[in-house]
């Protein structure tokens, strides 16, 4: 058994196992973006990650859950601890330690474009850090109390780090050159539209796409350039932008 699984088997024995498949896999996805230094696509996993754990915690003291449309992790959160009293849920770090925590990641979720659009302020390397470590400390928490608290906190902490070892990243930048994991493009379509993705939401040069697909191993003198037509937009420079579609298709092709 791996230490995925692990964490999952453990919190499984405490919570609604439907939902712990969820929150693993958006704490593993936070992971994988804060280490592809991708901070805003961090921010919006652990604000994902954040909803889950506060719908964990809500369904856990026995309360119903809104329709979708009506749900905030903020508010919610908040009622956990002003609502839910010490003979219903009597541990502290899961009516208070816990969703004060969340509270705080969403904030910053929230106000720093990991969920809103805020032109004048970018989600950045330091909040990331930050929402990464509370992340990390949340699963931990939720896995020292699924155990009945058998494991120190250093345990616990020591085994959700062990699901996030470093991985090798999908796109890796050298000198203003990106380069894409193989495994993840067949063509020199799908190639283009991953470099595109990487270096969203900067534009780049056509001849510079070019060369970059090139260097992936690809000829490009033969390439069809219109079947990238409606995943992008060229302005008046030859610079190229991927479009909502082309995003799409490249969120298809990192998870195939």
């Amino acid at each position: 058994m791996n230490n995925e699984t692990s964490v999952k088997d453990i919190l499984s024995s405490k919570f609604d196992k439907t939902k712990i498949n969820t929150i693993v896999n958006y704490f593993l996805g936070a992971t994988q973006k804060f280490e592809e230094g991708d901070w805003e696509s961090m921010l919006v996993k652990s604000g994902k990650f954040v909803e889950a754990i506060v719908k964990l915690i809500w369904t856990y003291a026995g309360k119903t859950l809104p329709k979708p449309k009506e749900f905030k992790a903020g508010l919610y959160a908040q009622k956990i601890i002003n609502e839910i009293d010490k003979t219903t849920m009597p541990y502290d770090e899961i009516r208070l330690q816990i969703p004060r925590g969340c509270i705080f990641i969403y904030d910053i979720t929230s106000n720093r474009g990991g969920r809103h659009d805020v032109e004048e302020v970018n989600p950045n390397e330091m909040d990331a850090t930050l929402g990464m470590a509370i992340c990390s400390w949340i699963l931990a928490e939720l896995v020292r109390f699924s155990t009945k608290n058998d494991l120190r906190p250093e345990q616990a902490k020591s085994l959700v780090d062990s699901i996030t070892q470093r991985r090798y990243p999908t796109f890796e930048k050298i000198n203003d050159r990106i380069y894409v994991q193989k495994d993840k493009y067949e063509t020199a379509l799908e190639c283009a539209i991953l470099i595109l993705y990487a270096s969203f939401p900067d534009r780049m040069e056509i001849g510079k796409l070019s060369d970059s697909v090139e260097r992936h191993g690809f000829e490009m003198q033969g390439f069809r350039w219109d079947n990238l037509d409606h995943y992008i937009d060229i302005d008046e420079s030859d610079y190229v932008l991927l479009r909502s579609e082309g995003r799409q298709k490249a969120e298809k092709l990192l998870s195939r």
